[in-house]
């Protein structure tokens, strides 16, 4: 308890800047450099190069240094606090505010669940939010450890929407590479196993990233055309993000509308093997009935049955029963039945 009480009594008494997950600080000629929380300050105050904060909704202090001490509207504010899910692109005043969707961060890989990025963005200051680690800005993030250079807010807005499109086009294409294997084990089997369930979960997955991206790119379209009018320098870069988005969304039609053709046979191909099951069993009971029947017939504890006081009279009644089945066949291939 005593423990507890102190944990909160250091995150309570710790500065609002101690919370922030990265900031760094952008030269004119886009150079990086990373800073502590206690020279955010500073650095806003520059008249040079750009500043970008990035943050975890989840820690507590980083709300606080949202509520008091980021220099951004009250919009833009609700904004990256909200819990509204919805992808959003909006210019307001001299602020860029958005909700833009990213593939969850795992330890060592991409994962597959979509999770989403708040930004608030000006010409000197760029704050990203998310409240799970999110793939494009860990890879952006890493890209600037290594030197590359971002030299506007803008680029490094343009390069995290270019890793998501990239991410998610691998993962059509990893998608794509499943749907072929799955194609040609169907192709090449008369009684191929049943891959309903994997083809269901590449189909449900090419669903859900597709609708996303039809929301992106028709927020980027319609964003384009505003910039356009306005005639900002947003206007170019938007719309080169929005035809690749188009073209990868694109790719994911093809997966969604591949697997629903590999669904739609695959049930064919299952429901001839079921029937094909059905008609064999059919002929071997229309075949073994009429014996059934003599069988029967031999069984009933009546007086005056046939053969029985005859010599053989057991294999006798066999060959009754067998006769009445080969007569069955002979019936059912003279009707053509098979």
């Amino acid at each position: 308890m005593t423990s507890h009480h102190a944990a909160n009594a250091d995150t309570a008494d710790a500065t609002p800047e101690a919370g922030l997950v990265w900031v760094y600080h952008f030269e004119p000629d886009g150079t990086a450099k990373p800073l502590a929380g206690d020279a955010l300050g500073a650095a806003l105050e520059s008249h040079t190069g750009w500043t970008w904060v990035h943050l975890s909704l989840a820690d507590t202090r980083c709300r606080l240094w949202l509520a008091h001490h980021a220099p951004i509207s009250e919009l833009a504010r609700e904004a990256l606090t909200g819990s509204d899910e919805h992808m959003r692109f909006d210019v307001v005043g001299h602020e860029i505010v958005g909700v833009v969707p990213d593939l969850q961060q795992e330890l060592s890989q991409t994962g597959e669940v979509l999770v989403r990025v708040r930004f608030v963005m000006t010409e000197r200051l760029l704050i990203s939010a998310r409240r799970t680690p999110a793939h494009s800005v860990d890879r952006n993030r890493r890209a600037i450890e290594a030197g590359k250079r971002f030299p506007t807010a803008v680029s490094f807005l343009d390069a995290i929407v270019d890793q998501f499109a990239d991410a998610v086009a691998h993962m059509a294409e990893r998608l794509g590479a499943e749907l072929d294997g799955i194609e040609d084990f169907v192709l090449m089997h008369d009684e191929p196993a049943d891959h309903r369930p994997r083809l269901g979960r590449v189909r449900s997955q090419a669903v859900r990233v597709h609708r996303h991206l039809q929301q992106l790119r028709g927020m980027f379209h319609r964003i384009e055309q505003r910039l356009v009018m306005e005639k900002t320098p947003l206007a170019q870069p938007i719309g080169a993000l929005a035809q690749k988005l188009d073209a990868i969304d694109h790719e994911f039609g093809t997966v969604q509308e591949r697997a629903r053709l590999l669904l739609d046979e695959m049930a064919a191909k299952m429901t001839e093997i079921t029937n094909r099951r059905l008609f064999t069993l059919s002929i071997l009971t229309a075949c073994l009935l009429p014996p059934t029947l003599v069988t029967g017939f031999f069984g009933m504890n009546t007086k005056d049955m046939p053969f029985q006081n005859t010599d053989g009279g057991t294999w006798c009644a066999l060959a009754v029963a067998f006769a009445a089945g080969a007569l069955s066949y002979w019936a059912l291939r003279r009707m053509r039945a098979f």
